[in-house]
């Protein structure tokens, strides 16, 4: 059963990304629906490609996560380009499942895409400044299993992120996985190439840094039980007010 007080949640934010050689634009969406009413809407926001890939969906969980997705990206993009009309756009997965924008006379837009059977997380952003994202539920079932990509050089950072070892580890594979996205190489990378380094914990945020990848960053909080991260180039300024915002 959904978390109640995640039913019907849509937060969607524009994001200036702030640099020395100058400003970019993107846009974030969070969101948490039943799978009953995203059903029911599911023909204001997805493709036609889209609506037959889901006809052929069988199980409660994939639908969920699915439109889930979907429909924080579609959520996104409207922000983004807000003349866009997002049934024209559609997502296509990639040769490595990464996902692909299409969008209309939409120029060169990329898409950071994450979900668990609760809520969706999505950016969308130009090529020219790279995101990622990714959101998952803190469930012990799924702790020992991240316990395994813990490099020795992270065990004492873990306290830094949160005395909660079980949100700590969350908060850690989030940061992972959305630098995984970042560079477009998946689960099929090890882990330990993603170690982490300089925790630093201020008024809910979590920011990290990379000991092998020193020109990104991550950006983590904790809320409704899920741990989420936006990874993006270190030097580039992101409104912190933007990111309380996303909480749920």
């Amino acid at each position: 059963m959904m978390n109640s007080s995640l039913q019907n949640k849509l937060v969607t934010e524009k994001l200036v990304l702030k640099r020395a050689g100058g400003i970019f634009p993107a846009a974030i969406a969070a969101a948490g629906h039943s799978l009953a009413d995203l059903k029911e809407m599911r023909h204001s926001f997805l493709h036609e490609k889209e609506l037959l890939f889901f006809d052929g969906l069988k199980l409660p969980k994939t639908q969920h996560s699915y439109l889930l997705g979907r429909y924080a990206a579609k959520m996104a993009l409207k922000s983004f380009m807000e003349d866009v009309v997002v049934t024209d756009a559609w997502i296509a997965p990639g040769i490595f499942q990464q996902p692909v924008l299409y969008v209309p006379q939409g120029g060169n837009i990329q898409l950071s895409i994450s979900h668990t059977t609760e809520v969706g997380i999505a950016v969308v952003f130009s090529e020219e400044h790279p995101m990622g994202v990714d959101v998952e539920a803190i469930s012990m079932d799924q702790i020992e299993a991240i316990k395994e990509i813990v490099t020795p050089g992270e065990q004492h950072q873990l306290s830094l992120i949160d005395a909660d070892i079980n949100k700590s580890l969350t908060v850690l594979w989030t940061v992972k996985e959305a630098l995984s996205k970042i560079l477009k190489t998946g689960l099929m990378t090890p882990f330990s190439l993603y170690e982490i380094e300089n925790v630093e914990y201020s008024d809910g945020i979590i920011t990290c840094s990379f000991i092998n990848f020193p020109q990104y960053k991550s950006i983590s909080w904790l809320s409704e039980g899920h741990a989420w991260s936006v990874v993006l180039p270190k030097k580039t300024d992101l409104d912190r007010e933007v990111i309380k915002r996303l909480h749920f």
